[in-house]
């Protein structure tokens, strides 16, 4: 039996290294300027709009941190501000069609390049990965 230790020191090792490979990945792969900052920000508000406070904790970044990230993604045309129609002191930010557009092309580059990465792996191997990964996230999705 594995101690939990044990496991929690091979993650700690193991997520920095896939997260720096998708990180230079993303980097490499879209237009200058563009940060892996950008892309957790477009990820989050792809799923659905959200105020710069909603954003700023979930990427635990100071408030004028966040501000000046989506100032940079509303020139870019990727994501827009506007007032909350209750309460005209909060900002809501959503994605635009293009940012949802950058942020597919990129998921689909992103895609591409694990799945060759992970290509060397045998089908049982595949299917241990995705087992394991699947416990990840039941267990880092659950509340506590």
């Amino acid at each position: 039996m594995i101690p939990q230790e044990e496991l929690a020191q091979r993650i700690l090792e193991i997520i920095p290294l896939i997260m720096r490979m998708v990180g230079a990945n993303i980097r490499r792969e879209t237009t200058a300027g563009f940060r892996v900052s950008h892309h957790r920000v477009l990820k989050l508000l792809h799923q659905r709009p959200r105020t710069l406070s909603e954003l700023a904790t979930c990427q635990a970044v100071a408030l004028p941190t966040m501000s000046r990230t989506i100032s940079a993604l509303v020139e870019r045309g990727w994501v827009t501000r506007t007032e909350d129609p209750h309460d005209r002191r909060r900002i809501q930010v959503q994605i635009t069609d293009e940012g949802r557009a950058i942020l597919e092309q990129l998921h689909g580059r992103l895609q591409a390049q694990l799945a060759t990465r992970l290509a060397p792996l045998t089908a049982k191997e595949r299917e241990q990965v995705l087992a394991g990964l699947e416990i990840l996230e039941k267990t880092f999705t659950t509340e506590d």
